[in-house]
């Protein structure tokens, strides 16, 4: 059952780390205007595969799913607050956020129920 939100969340989590640590321009321009290039995208694309390795072995899960609601949140909150829901008219990078959010918050009660 836990796979089901643990593969989600994973992928996401890779995929938004190697597009900031790969330096793609849209990244490297998106973390120019919020001030945090180059440190704050490196960080949080180390912090993004941190929390993906953390949820996929089982005693630390519910660790790296705390992080990853941390990180989702302030993805969320960004959005809504200085980047707007769609970036160049694409919505997947906020509809990622959400996702990932919803799996790891669902994952942490799951791992505290048990």
């Amino acid at each position: 059952m836990t796979w089901i939100l643990i593969i989600p969340t994973v992928l996401i989590l890779i995929y938004n780390a190697y597009v900031k640590l790969s330096s793609s321009p849209g990244a490297i321009q998106l973390f120019t205007g919020l001030g945090l290039e180059p440190y704050g995208r490196l960080l949080l694309g180390a912090t993004e595969i941190f929390a993906a390795l953390l949820i996929v072995y089982p005693p630390t899960m519910k660790y790296g799913a705390v992080l990853g609601v941390i990180l989702m949140s302030g993805v969320i909150l960004i959005h809504l607050t200085k980047l707007g829901i769609a970036l160049g008219g694409d919505y997947s990078f906020f509809i990622m956020g959400i996702v990932a959010f919803c799996c790891s918050a669902a994952l942490i009660w799951i791992s505290y129920r048990k």
